[in-house]
């Protein structure tokens, strides 16, 4: 293993065990040495990401095992990565404040609308933009960004006609980051606009999951050297070949692979402040679970693959009119590796009214999206407080 890379973090977990972390063109590896037999198995940091699995591993003596937690190895894999970063210090921050500013520019890419039509009925992809750049007016050429999102009163500072206007500039990420709109409004709210997206930058690059979904050979490929990169996110170019250098014209929001982050990262900031009051579970019997509790059953939706997991799922909805409460039951339709039984999510009923409107600014409401994008922002979140005690305090969330 060390010929064809190095280890640059080690420390002894007890006497029979060690992590360490091996590193050679790419994103980081997990490595599990056992003193014992002198063996050495190389994995992603999203195996981490399951904290209640149990490595079992021989003992010295024949026939022994010896068996641990994951969510046990927090302190060494945190010392471990500290490790990594600084011995490959240069390298490693190099490439997180350039992909930091390159995720940028992916996740606050404006959805063009030059159709008044549109607004009142926006595509599913334009509605999983954080911007729209209305160029709906005479001259398709200028325009004004309108913020896809709530906000408040300090954020609302940021959000000037003079820096929203679109003009000979183009209506793309880079005018409106030049503008300085984004970074006013991480100023103003940096746990929503800050943290997320320095996080899921890191995560990417470190060998984390994509917010639960596969991205190791997408994050390998952002350790190769870049090629020239266009100006502005390209939806065409998501068929590029993840081996070729990872440049910002090939992924966007929307390319295959990366989707379900990207769609769970923009759903967890326009719902940022919601996320707080939906509360997750698991029931290896929904209906009864969720009736027991008070609820009442009211209709049901059948999602397809991808969309709130990794297999398709039959979704109950319920109401609580005492509690003045909202749920959903979801059972998996296939096997899945991700949880037990039945994935459970309550939220206020007020909260769900107010994210109908969000979702669609104010035009016709789609029960079946907001249901969704409630789910995406607390598994965005669910996902968000698993990885940032690894590597929050290395990458400076606030």
């Amino acid at each position: 293993m060390d010929d064809k890379g190095k280890i640059v973090g080690s420390a002894d977990v007890d006497e029979n065990l060690a992590l360490q972390v091996w590193t050679k063109d790419h994103s980081p590896r997990l490595v599990i040495f056992n003193k014992n037999k002198n063996t050495k198995k190389m994995i992603h940091f999203s195996w981490i990401e399951k904290k209640d699995r149990k490595l079992t591993i021989n003992g010295a003596k024949r026939g022994q095992t010896i068996s641990y937690l994951v969510e046990d190895f927090l302190p060494v894999i945190r010392q471990i990565i500290v490790e990594y970063a600084q011995a490959d210090q240069k390298r490693f921050l190099q490439k997180l404040k350039q992909f930091v500013v390159d995720f940028d520019r992916v996740v606050h890419s404006p959805e063009l609308i030059t159709n008044k039509k549109d607004l009142a009925m926006l595509s599913e992809d334009k509605r999983s933009s954080l911007w729209l750049a209305d160029c709906t007016g005479e001259d398709k050429r200028t325009g004004v960004f309108q913020p896809f999102f709530p906000y408040d009163s300090k954020e609302a500072e940021a959000l000037t006609e003079e820096r929203l206007t679109i003009g000979p500039d183009g209506h793309g990420a880079d005018v409106l980051l030049r503008s300085g709109v984004v970074a006013l409004l991480k100023k103003a709210n940096p746990l929503r606009w800050h943290n997320p997206v320095r996080l899921m930058a890191a995560a990417m690059l470190m060998g984390f999951s994509f917010c639960d979904e596969d991205g190791s050979e997408f994050g390998d490929s952002l350790w190769v050297d870049k090629a020239p990169q266009a100006t502005e996110p390209s939806f065409a170019a998501s068929a590029t070949p993840m081996k070729t250098p990872v440049g910002l014209s090939a992924f966007s929001l929307h390319t295959p692979g990366l989707m379900q982050m990207g769609h769970k990262l923009v759903a967890y900031i326009r719902h940022f402040d919601a996320v707080d009051g939906i509360e997750s579970g698991e029931a290896m019997d929904g209906v009864k679970e969720m009736e027991g509790r008070g609820y009442t059953r009211t209709r049901r939706f059948d999602f397809q693959e991808k969309t709130i997991g990794d297999v398709p799922y039959r979704v109950t909805f319920y109401e609580n009119a005492e509690e003045e409460r909202m749920g959903l039951s979801c059972e998996p339709r296939a096997a899945t590796a991700r949880h037990k039984g039945e994935l459970l999510y309550t939220f206020p009923t007020a909260s769900y009214k107010k994210a109908l409107k969000e979702d669609t600014r104010n035009a016709t409401e789609d029960d079946f999206y907001t249901m969704t994008q409630l789910v995406w922002a607390r598994q965005f979140r669910n996902w968000y407080d698993n990885v940032s005690p690894y590597i929050g305090k290395l990458i400076g969330l606030v």
